[in-house]
C-alpha cells in the first residue's frame, strides 16, 4: 500500500466522516487532489502534509482521539524522511545543505517556525 493510501485509511480512522473531497481540503488543496493523485500514483506533496497536520492539530484540540496523534507522528516521519532525502552523492555538499538548513533555522530564533531534521 502506498505512503498516500495509509494516510487516507489511517486519516478514516481518526476522522470517521472524511470523504476524498474532504480529506483533499483537509490537505489544503481542492476536492479533486486526492483523486488525481491516486489515479496517477504521484505521492503526496510535504505542503499538503503539513497543512493536514495543521488541521489535525486543530482538531485534537476539540477531541481527544488517540488516531490523530498516531497519525500527526505518521506524517511527521513521512516529512523528515522527505527531508533527508538530499539529491546528491557527495557527501560535502549533502553535510553543506544540512548545515544551512540548520543555520536557517538557528539565525530565526525569535521566529515561530517549525524545527529542521538534520542528521549529518
Amino acid at each position: 500500500m502506498s505512503f498516500t493510501k495509509q494516510l487516507y485509511a489511517m486519516t478514516s480512522m481518526a476522522i470517521p466522516d472524511i470523504t476524498t473531497r474532504t480529506f483533499s481540503r483537509h490537505c489544503g488543496k481542492s476536492e479533486g487532489y486526492y483523486g488525481s493523485i491516486s489515479a496517477q500514483q504521484l505521492k503526496i506533496s510535504t505542503n499538503s502534509l503539513l497543512y493536514l497536520s495543521e488541521v489535525l492539530e486543530h482538531k485534537k484540540a476539540t477531541s481527544h482521539n488517540r488516531y490523530i496523534t498516531e497519525l500527526q507522528n505518521l506524517i511527521a516521519q513521512e516529512v523528515a524522511r522527505r527531508m533527508q532525502d538530499v539529491d546528491t552523492k557527495n557527501m560535502a555538499v549533502r553535510q553543506m545543505v544540512l548545515r544551512a538548513v540548520a543555520h536557517a533555522h538557528m539565525s530565526r530564533e525569535n521566529e515561530y517556525s517549525a524545527p529542521p531534521i538534520v542528521i549529518a
